[in-house]
């Protein structure tokens, strides 16, 4: 629970000097497992199919975030 509030942190410092905080979001989520994405999907209430490309599950998860 720690590391997703320090990375919650980051990503925000990050946005406050840098206009395309979009862009930054989406590669925080790209760098993450499958497993990853899955486990912060549930704690948002997002299911996601593993089954689905990295790249689809990235894009779900943002969107829906």
């Amino acid at each position: 629970m720690a590391k997703s509030f320090i990375s919650k942190c980051i990503h925000t410092f990050k946005c406050l000097f840098n206009r395309n905080c979009e862009k930054i979001a989406k590669s925080e989520l790209t760098k993450m497992t499958k497993a990853q994405l899955e486990v912060i999907g549930r704690e948002r209430g997002i299911e996601l199919d593993k089954r689905k490309s990295k790249a689809k599950l990235v894009e779900q998860l943002y969107n829906e975030m």
